[in-house]
């Protein structure tokens, strides 16, 4: 373990109890960080609360020489995230100067069959908390002029994929958290960033084996590890990343990319205003630059190119 960040606030982890939370709370930890592992230890499906996976992630850190805090508080309500924010504020003695929200359960349904309550769950894991903590956090890193926040997103919320309609829709609504905190903070050295990552993880093992192309998908997943995202979140979350912001990454395996953002792609001028026989005619200019209805596993389905070559 390296010196702690000199000046800096802890940086919370939210999920850091498990899968890619866990490996950031560690690379974090690794590069001189004090982490509050913020984890409820819940199951896939947001049951049984269990405050173990984040004080066994938070002893794991310690015994390498590091410091860590363990909290298992849910953090979906403005009240909850205030108090782990006050909580890691009292442990380092100065507000908290990062977060990484990589906590969420999984309810896959179609969307007209979900239930309110896996709705509610899902929305709340995902989104609910990354706002609250948002919220609770963001004054203070514009007040200290530094902070870094990534929102561990997913393919899904930018993409697509059929039976997980809530999950995409909180994940979605992430990417636009992204975007609108990372303009507020222009001008300050507060970098927010959505990085879109590919891990095998519980969730990716939750993923029913439907289709051929989700059979192979599954073959493959295990040579992209919580461990290969692990060092770009770090990295966002370091002073060596000011100026990036506002940004999508993802990261599989030994791949990092950088996406593309929704922008204008075609632009139609009728001077005597749109109707249908217009936008008919109008539509052959359109279809080249229509997007195909892609899913992530279409798009990312196929093996990853492993780090160190691994074989899972």
């Amino acid at each position: 373990m390296t010196a702690r960040m000199e000046g800096r606030g802890a940086s919370i982890v939210t999920g850091g109890g498990r899968g890619i939370g866990r490996a950031v709370a560690l690379a974090l930890a690794g590069a001189g960080h004090q982490v509050c592992v913020l984890d409820t230890g819940v199951a896939l499906d947001g049951s049984g609360p269990d405050p173990a996976p984040a004080e066994a992630v938070a002893v794991e850190i310690g015994e390498l020489g590091g410091e860590a805090l363990a909290v298992d508080v849910d953090a979906r309500s403005r009240t909850a995230a205030e108090a782990v924010v006050e909580r890691a504020g009292a442990w380092t003695g100065s507000p908290p100067s990062a977060l990484v929200h990589a906590a969420g359960t999984l309810r896959d349904a179609m969307v007209h069959r979900a239930s309110d309550e896996d709705w509610s769950e899902v929305l709340g894991s995902h989104l609910a908390v990354g706002v609250e903590l948002t919220r609770a956090m963001a004054g203070p890193m514009r007040r200290e002029g530094f902070g870094r926040i990534v929102y561990v997103g997913g393919a899904a919320g930018l993409v697509g994929n059929a039976g997980q309609a809530a999950y995409a829709v909180a994940k979605a609504g992430l990417f636009g958290l992204t975007r609108a905190v990372a303009l507020e903070m222009a001008g300050r050295d507060v970098c927010v960033n959505y990085v879109a990552p590919f891990a095998f993880t519980r969730m990716t093992e939750s993923v029913p084996p439907v289709t051929e192309r989700l059979r192979e998908y599954l073959r493959w997943a295990p040579l992209a590890r919580p461990e290969d995202v692990a060092p770009l979140v770090a990295w966002l979350c370091s002073p060596a990343a000011s100026g990036v912001t506002g940004q999508v990454f993802g990261a599989r395996g030994a791949e990092m990319a950088l996406w593309s953002q929704p922008r204008p792609v075609a632009r139609l001028v009728e001077p005597g205003g749109w109707d249908a026989e217009a936008l008919a005619a109008a539509r052959a200019r359109l279809e080249p630059h229509l997007v195909p209805l892609e899913s992530e596993f279409d798009l990312f389905g196929g093996r990853p190119l492993a780090v160190g070559g691994h074989n899972g």
